[in-house]
């Protein structure tokens, strides 16, 4: 049995270098994890070691995130750029066979993308509370370009707020602006942090609140859900956020050629929630019946 201790890793990108967390035998199949915005890679302090058993798991922060590299002045973080940054992982880390991408929110539209990027290396998408990005069109491009470009323009507003102590800034991020639950933010905030004499500080960099200069379209968003070719689990939160909107489950699903549906108790970080300890059950009973766990 795997332990429940994560390992605490750095991988080299030629972007830079990119914090992770892991669980498991490093002889197991491979999970890759890609975390929601403004998380970090223990986003899956929960979901890791219930895998780890099994697999491989290897939770990434992403750029700008956690313990990863900061994009250099001038950069920005739009979501092709995460494809991007991360693709060159599948060519030093993922056997020939393949592994097993696993996403929350943010990191399940940058799975699934990857999915269709590198097909040959990815053998099952889980995607958590996640069913591709906001969309724009031609009309909207304009006052979305000005508004990012403003943004830019008016550069960070002052330095993050400093809190006197670790409670604090779990307090803080439970009340923000997509609310945690306790035990999500006790497993997520501390790797969001750094420390100096004067208290705790966020650690991500402030460029990632910067709105998009451009999003994809909603016919660009159906043809990549409809190119990815393995088999795919979406996990609802019962509480989630509204991604899951009426047209996206009419219009998105259907276009997922392999897509079981896996309806759970919990909010939008429901693999984080006290009450979410059956997700991790149900990706393994999935992964099993399609034949992709090492148990099979």
């Amino acid at each position: 049995m795997a332990t429940s201790e994560p390992e605490h890793l750095t991988l080299d990108v030629p972007s830079g270098t990119l914090g992770a967390v892991a669980w498991g035998h490093p002889s197991s199949p491979l999970v890759l994890a890609f975390h929601g915005w403004l998380d970090n890679a223990a986003s899956f302090s929960r979901l890791g070691p219930a895998l780890g058993d099994h697999f491989r798991v290897l939770a990434v922060d992403l750029p700008g995130h956690g313990h990863s590299f900061h994009r250099p002045p001038g950069a920005s973080y739009e979501l092709l750029d995460y494809v991007r940054d991360l693709a060159p992982l599948f060519d030093r880390l993922v056997p020939g066979e393949g592994a097993v991408l696993v996403g929350h929110s943010l990191g399940g539209i940058i799975a699934s993308l990857l999915s269709v990027a590198v097909p040959e290396r990815v053998r099952a998408l889980l995607l958590i509370d996640s069913l591709g990005p906001l969309t724009g069109d031609a009309e909207a491009f304009p006052a979305q370009l000005k508004q990012a470009i403003d943004r830019v323009r008016q550069g960070s507003r002052g330095q993050p707020p400093y809190y006197a102590s670790l409670e604090e800034a779990i307090e803080a991020r439970m009340n923000g602006r997509i609310p945690l639950t306790r035990a999500a933010a006790e497993c997520i905030v501390p790797r969001s942090l750094r420390q100096d004499q004067d208290g705790w500080q966020w650690n991500t960099d402030p460029r990632l609140r910067y709105p998009s200069m451009h999003r994809l379209e909603e016919d660009e968003v159906t043809a990549y859900l409809a190119a990815i070719a393995v088999p795919t689990l979406l996990i609802r939160a019962s509480r989630g956020m509204a991604v899951f909107k009426p047209e996206w489950l009419e219009n998105r699903l259907p276009r997922l050629a392999d897509c079981t549906l896996m309806d759970v108790a919990g909010s939008h970080h429901c693999h984080l929630d006290a009450e979410g300890e059956g997700v991790a059950e149900g990706c393994l009973a999935w992964l099993g019946r399609k034949g992709l766990s090492p148990l099979q």
